[in-house]
């Protein structure tokens, strides 16, 4: 079993938080991708699952 440390944790939110930062820096630079951007985030709530191809890796938990 893996031992999950705070400072790991840590750096996984900051790493969301940077990923999100750069979601809204797109959003705000190219406008028109926003209403595509709020119709994909609606449906978010209905898929069981989102593939994230590099999401361990990009994270850390591989």
């Amino acid at each position: 079993m893996r031992n999950i440390t705070l400072e790991s944790i840590y750096r996984k939110v900051v790493d969301l938080q940077r990923d999100v930062a750069q979601i809204k820096k797109s959003l705000i630079e190219e406008p028109e991708l926003r209403d595509d951007f709020i119709l994909r985030m609606r449906d978010i709530d209905l898929e069981k699952e989102i593939i994230v191809e590099d999401f361990g890796k990009r994270y850390g938990l591989k």
